[in-house]
């Protein structure tokens, strides 16, 4: 008589509390994440980001050049059509843009990125407008960063975690970061931050 016994089914069974200690992992990875991602946009305020290299994309006319954004509060916008992030916070982003839009203290500049760098202009353009005229959003100023100059240089000013969409920056009038947001932002907390920069000392 074969007396072996069959594998017992408890021992494989996973242990009751693997779901409860998985969440308080994801939990604590997160909130160290939070965590750090606060000191780091805390460390960045201050810091001069330097020149821009961004050309028109969209119902845009010209390229930004230094004088176009001298002595002005720079709404620096990074999204993309495909993040979806992005696209859940860019309606409201685009309706702050549409407030600020015949300021003359305050340039909103919005950049549409790519989820593939080999992805031409037109290429660009065309998915960019697909999803805005989904969105039935139309006449907001947008630009792209060809040459990934001024994401190469938001991305250096980051020690942890490198670039992002979104990404929300908001330049002084000296162009130094006044406030910055890897990540959805509220638009509260954006319209705020603007308001105290137009009022900020020069």
């Amino acid at each position: 008589m074969n007396t072996e016994t069959a594998p017992s089914k408890a021992r494989f069974a996973k242990p009751a509390y693997l779901p409860l200690f998985l969440a308080c992992l994801f939990m604590v990875i997160g909130t160290v994440v939070l965590v750090v991602m606060g000191r780091e946009e805390s460390r960045l305020r201050g810091m001069v980001l330097g020149e821009l290299d961004l050309k028109p994309l969209l119902y845009a006319s010209k390229p930004i050049e230094p004088a176009d954004i001298e002595d002005k509060i720079v709404v620096l916008h990074f999204w993309g059509f495909w993040c979806v992030p992005c696209l859940k916070e860019y309606p409201e982003i685009a309706r702050i843009q549409k407030e600020y839009l015949t300021s003359q203290d305050v340039m909103f500049l919005s950049i549409a990125t790519s989820d593939n760098s080999s992805d031409t202009e037109d290429q660009l353009v065309f998915r960019t407008k697909k999803f805005l005229d989904q969105a039935k959003i139309d006449d907001m100023p947008i630009y792209w960063d060809p040459a990934e100059f001024t994401r190469t240089q938001v991305s250096r000013m980051f020690k942890s975690g490198g670039f992002v969409n979104p990404t929300t920056i908001v330049l002084d009038r000296q162009g130094k970061v006044f406030n910055v947001w890897r990540g959805p932002v509220e638009v509260s907390s954006l319209k705020s931050s603007i308001e105290k920069a137009r009022k900020q000392k020069t």
